[in-house]
């Protein structure tokens, strides 16, 4: 039998012993470290993947107003071209274009010789005329001389006074005056021309009363009235302004089957002018506490169910919903609302019912 001799372990044994007794636990442990860190970010993805990143709105109760729109145009109470009475040659004109006139201030003079030269003869004979009915009237109050001589006095004094007046009012024909205070818009002929009754001479125009007139087809006649809101833009200015109805026609016109309405509008700034368009938004529907959605959010089922998502304690919730009315990108939802919701925005097109949600 061989026998075995055991040794004791040098220093440098017990090294190597402890160095790899280390390694070992330290890979062991490595291994029990990675697989831990592996699973923690498996979880951490499934959980990503999961829960859909959304967007939501809060919903609440405001009013809702629906409008249409339709075209008018700007008109002047005061809107008028001007022909003289008389045709003549132009003495004068004493305005330019652009230049502010009250009512009743001379415009245009023509050359009114004639009849001023036929009214100095006029009073002339008047005066004579007036001297002899006084004293024919001072005889017969008298009972002196005839009746038929005061008759005959009476009546040239009273005839030519008639005369008088009509060459008077003859000779303001030949002036061209302001029927109303306003703005001379234009000025057509020029002094030494000839005037002609058929042709105009001016356009005056009071800036201070507008008002715009549009055509509404008559389906609207028992949804408006007058006093309803409206909000009038014109594109031209890049102005908006909010009125009311005026007054609403009432006639319907065969041709087109419409009726009137007319719009009162402040013109402070002198800025609408006559026959500028005008984009008319007339309200024909109002509800106050009334529940609203963007309209891109409405989605239908293959039945043409509508519905939206809102979110529930972390998960999306299909509601099936009712809308009415649509006006700038808002719906007003009937019914499968209460109006305190969270509604969910952006990502509702890429979740399903009860999909888990994660709001960002």
């Amino acid at each position: 039998m061989k026998k075995v001799q055991f040794t004791q372990p040098t220093n440098t044994m017990k090294s190597t012993f402890l160095i790899l007794s280390a390694a070992l636990i330290t890979s062991a442990c490595g291994n029990a470290d990675g697989e831990s860190n592996d699973a923690t970010a498996d979880n951490a993805a499934v959980a990503t993947t999961n829960a859909t990143p959304i967007t939501v709105i809060q919903l609440s109760k405001a009013n809702f107003s629906h409008y249409f729109t339709v075209q008018g145009v700007v008109e002047a109470a005061e809107n008028a071209q001007l022909f003289p009475e008389m045709g003549g040659r132009i003495t004068s004109i004493p305005v330019k274009e652009g230049d502010k006139v009250k009512k009743g201030q001379t415009l245009m003079m023509l050359d009114n010789r004639v009849v001023d030269n036929q009214i100095s003869e006029i009073k002339s004979r008047l005066e004579l005329t007036k001297i002899v009915y006084e004293k024919q009237k001072s005889l017969w109050d008298q009972e002196i001389g005839s009746e038929i001589q005061y008759l005959e006095a009476k009546n040239n004094y009273e005839s030519l006074q008639r005369n008088l007046a009509t060459m008077e009012a003859q000779r303001n024909m030949y002036v061209v005056s302001a029927p109303f205070s306003g703005v001379v818009d234009e000025v057509v002929p020029k002094v030494g021309e000839m005037a002609n009754p058929v042709m105009p001479a001016f356009r005056l125009i009071n800036m201070e009363d507008v008002y715009v007139k549009a055509d509404i087809t008559e389906r609207y006649l028992d949804k408006i009235k007058a006093g309803d809101s409206v909000i009038v833009t014109f594109p031209s200015l890049n102005l908006e302004v909010m009125t009311t109805i005026g007054r609403m026609g009432n006639y319907i016109n065969p041709n087109n089957r419409t009726f009137k309405i007319k719009l009162d509008l402040p013109n402070d700034d002198r800025k609408l002018l006559p026959n500028l368009l005008a984009e008319i938004n007339v309200r024909d529907y109002h509800v106050s506490e009334a529940i609203t959605i963007p309209t891109d959010l409405v989605q239908l089922t293959p039945t043409g169910q509508e519905f939206v998502y809102i979110i529930d304690n972390g998960l999306a919730v299909k509601k099936e919903i009712t809308t009415g009315m649509s006006y700038d990108g808002e719906f007003e939802v009937t019914s499968g609302l209460e109006g305190a919701e969270m509604l969910i925005d952006k990502g509702a097109r890429s979740i399903k019912n009860r999909d888990k949600v994660e709001i960002r």
